[in-house]
């Protein structure tokens, strides 16, 4: 399996509408990239967030599919319409083993 995990810091233009719009782009994105396990866009709870208070999360049958999803169309518009409103990112990438999602971190406090 392959997770990508985007947090991102928001300009204050961002509104409800904003949001709404997002949620759509998540739908349009969950229905149109094959090879995606789980889809998420929401505000980062972490007291340790470091400004970072939004997220989307990310899991892919494999690093081909997150390869096909970042040149999608559904992703390029998500994409187009947030990135005015981005005023920073930092991403994660990679390869996890495919028990350690559902066996080891929501059973395993020290994971956490």
């Amino acid at each position: 399996m392959f997770l990508h995990v985007v947090m991102m810091q928001l300009d204050n233009q961002v509104d409800g509408s904003f949001f709404e719009q997002v949620q759509a782009f998540v739908e349009r994105v969950k229905s149109e990239c094959d090879g995606l396990i789980m889809f998420h866009f929401g505000q980062n709870e972490a007291d340790r967030a470091g400004g970072y208070q939004y997220v989307t999360s990310a899991i892919f049958v494999d690093a081909a599919a997150h390869d096909s999803y970042q040149i999608s169309p559904a992703h390029t518009a998500m994409k187009a319409f947030m990135t005015p409103h981005i005023k920073d990112v930092v991403a994660y990438d990679g390869n996890v083993s495919d028990g350690l999602l559902i066996t080891e971190v929501f059973t395993n406090s020290n994971v956490l």
